[in-house]
């Protein structure tokens, strides 16, 4: 374990695939409103906003946070969406991103392979 004093925050890569809620995989309007939701609750400052829409399906879209950042890809084709969030916050634990992907697995209604790394300065 990194020592505190070192820790630049946490990273948390998730693929979330089998999707079973799929009219969320094109809307984004709506997985932006489940991340603004998480920003809320987790306090996380959403300094700016991009996305982009592909045709025939699919998006991109990130959040530029005060904290670093969060983007979400979605592959309709394969149910599927990579998810990623910075945050450069100090944490005791896992249990923050561990819900955040408990929730976003229960909205989605799928599985995950999610990885949270400590990121540390050197």
């Amino acid at each position: 374990m990194f020592n505190n004093s070192i820790l630049a925050g946490k990273h948390l890569i998730s693929d979330l695939y089998n999707i079973k809620n799929i009219n969320l995989l094109n809307n984004c309007e709506e997985l932006k409103s489940l991340c603004r939701d998480i920003c809320i609750k987790y306090n996380f400052s959403i300094l700016g906003e991009l996305d982009y829409i592909f045709t025939p399906q699919g998006l991109s879209f990130i959040f530029l946070l005060s904290e670093s950042h969060l983007s979400i890809h979605t592959y309709p084709e394969r149910n599927h969406i990579s998810f990623d969030l910075y945050t450069c916050k100090e944490y005791q634990n896992d249990d923050d991103y561990n819900n955040i992907i408990k929730s976003l697995k229960e909205s989605l209604d799928c599985n995950d392979n999610t990885l949270i790394i400590n990121r540390k300065f050197y």
